[in-house]
């Protein structure tokens, strides 16, 4: 039972005397856990004596014992409140990391970049999305907004016979958007190298402008990825630049993809529960 708890449970059935040195001890617990019993009894108006014998009504062998007891749970709390804190500190750290690393990438970036990057993706014939293991959902994202903004959008998973298959589609009009950060997904590389062999246009999202994928590629966008406690990349940086790539291919010609969402809704509205609203 907690200190304060104990005093508060045998409060009414105190002495006149003892009451006051409960009070005194419930409004002042911190300084109490290290005060002497001279300072307790003079501060709560009652005999050194009282404050003895307040410690045995509660259980305590002494004085002493008893603050020792208060000074043991104190130190608890303190360390249970700190413990918390810094498992707080722990997810909002994650947290504060992503954001800097969100804010480095927006200052490296340049319009001129941007913008190159959509013509390529706006006037390609096809557009591949290639990225393995965790990076792998931030390709499969581009697929999918891309490919509701234009057509002849494809999800490449680099591992497995599938490369090879994708590879055949792959023409000098095509555009690959590759995905890869350290440590580097080899299958990537190879696909972005073998789509370049045939002529597509490579775009690289990385975290090094000298890796293998960087060097393969004609645009390369710089940025980080958050590995932080998971020891695992993030994907939030990959998605963010995609997500700027898609919105510049969508402000290339509003109007026709502002049709092609309005027939996809359409689409959508034809066969019931596709979306709850």
């Amino acid at each position: 039972m907690r200190f304060e708890d104990a005093i508060e449970g045998k409060i009414d059935s105190l002495s006149a005397g003892q009451k006051k040195v409960g009070r005194y001890l419930l409004a002042h617990i911190e300084e109490s856990s290290y005060a002497t019993l001279a300072k307790i009894s003079r501060e709560s108006g009652v005999s050194e004596t009282t404050v003895i014998r307040f410690a045995y009504t509660l259980g305590f062998e002494s004085f002493s014992t008893m603050q020792n007891a208060l000074r043991a749970e104190l130190l608890g709390e303190s360390e249970r409140e700190k413990a918390e804190e810094d498992e707080d500190n722990v997810y909002f750290g994650t947290l504060k990391r992503e954001i800097e690393i969100l804010e480095k990438t927006r200052k490296a970036l340049s319009i001129e970049h941007i913008e190159a990057a959509a013509a390529r993706l706006y006037g390609a014939d096809r557009v591949f999305s290639t990225a393995g293991r965790t990076t792998h959902a931030a390709a499969l994202w581009f697929y999918e907004i891309l490919g509701k903004y234009r057509e002849g959008v494809t999800a490449v998973q680099p591992e497995g016979g599938e490369i090879y298959t994708r590879l055949m589609e792959v023409t000098e009009k095509s555009v690959v958007v590759a995905i890869s950060f350290a440590r580097y997904t080899q299958s990537t590389i190879q696909f972005a190298k073998m789509a370049k062999e045939r002529g597509a246009y490579i775009i690289a999202i990385t975290d090094n402008s000298l890796c293998e994928l960087a060097l393969v590629a004609d645009q390369v966008f710089i940025t980080e990825s958050n590995r932080g406690e998971s020891g695992i990349n993030t994907i939030s940086s990959a998605a963010a630049l995609l997500n700027i790539l898609a919105v510049a291919v969508y402000k290339r010609d509003i109007k026709k993809v502002s049709g092609r969402l309005k027939e996809l809704e359409a689409l959508y509205q034809k066969r019931q529960n596709v979306l709850i609203e």
